[in-house]
């Protein structure tokens, strides 16, 4: 293949006597001996040869690389310590919640966990009335380390938070209360409340909202730690039939420590974070320069191809040519947007964006001294989402060993077709969601609603809940009409749509290493090596970025030589001919 004939020829070793310049042997149609001592890179070694072989050729350490694998080894490290240490514990500790702060309840029909649902006012003014007496009996009853907020001076128990929204008329009133151990009185709700206030006041009522805060001592795999709770409890009117109590997501919060800097860098693993904030910081230093390098590149390959559309068109007036030049100029039609894309570094972008949330989400926890652990919604988020694009970014970095890197290149050519016959589909798998909806959401709740249907299509999709959702359908009545519906779906979806779709992969996998070859075999013959040739509509050649890489090197090189006596005051023919062909 040509990209390993220029990469070998690239790693040549050479002898004492082959000391040519590196740009004057890319312009006679050699290519430069392996180096032992370290040496400047050109454009194309710097594009075409891997971080090892960089190193191999022109004693290049792979910086990046190295610094790429260990933080992915630290970052790993980090999460395995996390969920030796924090992750069971936050699941035990949500369990707990639903455990004492859900009131009892007779459900009908499957019950969706940290879920009650309460149909009578007796039922519901008991349930209110039942989570003030768990909280204050929390920690005397659990067998956790739970201890309550108390204020020093009174010695009193901090109250709960409550938050009652009301309905009058078409204005929404929300009042806040606060609840003491003793309080005969929960907000509005009281306990020798009358039939009909009882009833007046949960035709108005929208939701209840608890708020307890608690402070637990976990001791850990490898250290002590201590989490201040906030634990939320709402009571939820739905569609005024049924009220409906659910544990929302709980806040969490690090004590105040006692520990100074030190002790904390010792006990609680924070060094991790040090360590993870430098080497981020060292490779996003080179990710920029990388960056600049690409900018730079794409600047340079724009005035190659002015110059040779000035060079091509010799008989033309001054005043023409500069018009022309000026024209081209304001048009961004001198490279085209898909090789810019091929000269310009995308890995780095990602790295960039992977490596500047890393670097926040390791100050983020030692500013607040919170040890590996992402606790709060957006840290969990920061962290996880560094920890994707890093991950995700190694590929790139093995993109000179094609048969590692076929799953990028398979990517790249069958994602517009898949998308393209995914529009295709979309209408009639939009219709079967619309007919379950209509049809059978007022009985079954797979097919409660728009997103539901879409839900539990996609699963049938999958083979992943045919049966149950055939049980669904005939428990409910549904015993002919749901038949036809699931066995005409799972027909058309399952044995032909994902067939299509496994096709269209397939063939974009071997398309990408096919096209590699005859586009070898096409720029091997003489016959069209001075013509315009291109591969696929949605491809560029690599042999047009190799050409528009040499012609870089060839411009600085005459660049450099300006200084110097010379006879040859424009491009010479090869060069002008080569840019033809790039324009």
């Amino acid at each position: 293949m040509e990209d390993d004939d220029l990469r070998e020829r690239l790693l040549a070793p050479c002898d004492d006597s082959d000391a040519a310049d590196v740009s004057t042997a890319l312009s006679d149609g050699t290519f430069p001996c392996q180096r032992s001592l370290k040496s400047r890179m050109t454009v194309v070694e710097r594009m075409m040869l891997s971080p090892y072989e960089k190193w191999i050729k022109h004693r290049r350490f792979p910086y990046k690389i190295v610094l790429h694998v260990l933080l992915l080894g630290l970052t790993f490290s980090q999460m395995v310590l996390y969920e030796s240490q924090n992750a069971e514990y936050m699941r035990a500790s949500h369990r707990n919640w639903a455990y004492f702060f859900l009131p009892p309840s007779n459900d009908v029909g499957e019950s969706p966990r940290f879920q009650r649902d309460l149909y009578t006012i007796n039922d519901t003014v008991r349930a209110v009335f039942y989570l003030r007496d768990a909280y204050f009996s929390i920690v005397n009853e659990s067998v956790a380390n739970y201890e309550y907020h108390v204020d020093p001076s009174t010695h009193i128990i901090r109250p709960i938070n409550l938050s009652v929204t009301r309905m009058d008329g078409q204005i929404t009133h929300v009042r806040h209360y606060q609840v003491f151990q003793n309080s005969t009185h929960i907000g509005p709700f009281h306990a020798k409340m009358s039939s009909r206030k009882r009833r007046h006041l949960l035709q108005s009522l929208q939701s209840v909202r608890f708020t307890f805060h608690l402070r637990d001592r976990q001791y850990g795999s490898y250290y002590q730690e201590c989490f201040d709770w906030s634990i939320h409890v709402r009571l939820q009117v739905v569609e005024r039939t049924q009220i409906r109590a659910i544990v929302d997501d709980c806040e969490i919060a690090s004590c105040a420590s006692r520990l100074s800097f030190w002790q904390a860098l010792k006990q609680r693993f924070v060094w991790l974070h040090i360590v993870v904030a430098v080497v981020a910081g060292l490779y996003l230093v080179l990710s920029v320069r990388a960056l600049l390098r690409s900018i730079r590149l794409i600047k340079r390959a724009e005035g190659v191809v002015l110059e040779g559309q000035r060079v091509s068109r010799p008989g033309q007036p001054a005043s023409s040519t500069q018009s022309t030049t000026q024209s081209t100029t304001a048009s961004t039609s001198s490279i085209p947007l898909s090789l810019r894309l091929k000269l310009f570094n995308g890995l780095q972008v990602v790295v960039f964006m992977a490596l500047l949330m890393l670097l926040v989400s390791s100050i983020w926890s030692l500013f607040f001294l919170k040890a590996h652990v992402p606790i709060s919604f957006w840290h969990r988020l920061l962290q996880a989402t560094a920890l994707l694009l890093l991950w995700s970014s190694l590929v790139g970095y093995l993109e000179h060993n094609r048969q590692i890197y076929s799953i990028v290149l398979t990517l790249r050519w069958g994602a517009p077709r898949v998308l393209q016959y995914l529009l295709g589909v979309s209408p009639i798998f939009l219709g079967y969601a619309l007919f379950g909806t209509i049809y059978f959401g007022p009985r079954i709740k797979m097919f409660g609603s728009l997103s539901a249907s879409m839900m539990t299509l996609f699963a049938v999709m999958n083979g992943d809940v045919i049966l149950d959702t055939f049980d669904a359908l005939e428990r409910h009545g549904f015993m002919v009409s749901g038949k036809f519906y699931l066995y005409s779906f799972v027909s058309l979806f399952i044995y032909v749509v994902l067939n299509v779709f496994i096709a269209i992969v397939e063939e974009a996998f071997f398309a990408t290493r096919q096209c590699r070859r005859m586009l070898d075999v096409l720029f091997s013959d003489p016959k069209y090596s001075s013509t315009n040739v291109t591969a696929q509509d949605a491809e560029v050649s690599t042999e047009m970025v190799k050409m528009l890489l040499r012609l870089i090197e060839e411009g600085d090189d005459a660049h450099s030589a300006s200084s110097r006596p010379r006879t040859d005051s424009g491009l010479n023919d090869h060069e002008a001919s080569s840019s033809d062909v790039l324009i």
